[in-house]
C-alpha cells in the first residue's frame, strides 16, 4: 500500500502502514497525556457552595436560601441592595463552613462576583482551593489564581493566615466590567 508523502521500507514485523499508525498513536497519546496533566495541574475551585461566576440569581437563591439562618417566610430573608450595575445580596448561613456569603449579579441576573466568609476554626488550606503552582500569587496570607474559561474567565482570591483561607472570592474577568 502506498501513502502520498511516505516512503515505507520493509523492516520486520512492523513493516508497511503499521509504523505510521503507531507513530500517530504515540503522538496522540503523549499530547492527550500532557493536556490531562495541564488540566489537573490547574484545577481550581469554580464555585462557593455551588454558586459560581455566571450562575443566575434564581439558581443562587435555590442553593443559598435553604442554608440561610432566617426562617422561610421572613420578609427580609436576605440582605439585598439594588445597584446601577445590578444587584448585591448576602446570606447569613447555618450548617456550612461559611458564616456569610455575599454576591453581586449583573443587570441580566448573572453572578459576577461571590465572596464567602469562612467560620473561625474552619479555615480552608489554600492548596485545597487550587494547585498552588498555578497561582499567580502565593504568600502566607494570600493566594490568587486567574483562570481562563470560554466566557472570559475568573479570578480566585483566598485570604487568611498561615496558608489557610478565611475569605474566598471569585471575580469575573469577563468584559465589560460591572460598574
Amino acid at each position: 500500500m502506498k501513502f502520498p508523502g511516505f516512503q515505507l521500507r520493509q523492516a520486520g514485523p512492523l513493516a508497511g502502514p503499521v509504523l505510521p499508525f503507531f507513530f500517530l498513536l504515540a503522538v496522540a497519546f503523549s499530547s492527550t497525556f500532557a493536556f490531562a496533566q495541564r488540566a489537573e495541574k490547574t484545577r481550581v475551585i469554580d464555585s462557593i457552595l455551588g454558586v459560581g461566576i455566571g450562575t443566575n440569581l434564581e439558581q443562587a437563591h435555590a442553593k443559598l436560601d435553604r442554608l440561610s439562618t432566617r426562617e422561610k417566610g421572613d420578609a427580609d430573608e436576605r440582605e439585598n441592595e439594588e445597584r446601577e450595575g445590578g444587584r448585591k445580596e448576602s446570606w447569613a448561613l447555618r450548617g456550612t463552613n461559611y458564616a456569610t456569603i455575599a454576591l453581586q449579579a449583573d443587570q441580566e441576573g448573572r453572578v459576577v462576583w461571590i465572596t464567602g466568609f469562612v467560620r473561625p476554626g474552619k479555615e480552608i488550606p489554600f492548596a485545597k482551593l487550587g494547585d498552588l503552582s498555578a497561582a499567580t500569587v502565593v504568600t502566607d496570607s494570600r493566594a490568587v489564581w486567574n483562570i481562563a474559561t470560554h466566557d472570559g474567565g475568573y479570578r480566585l482570591i483566598a485570604k487568611g493566615q498561615n496558608g489557610k483561607a478565611r475569605v474566598i472570592s471569585l471575580l469575573s474577568l469577563a468584559t465589560p466590567p460591572v460598574q
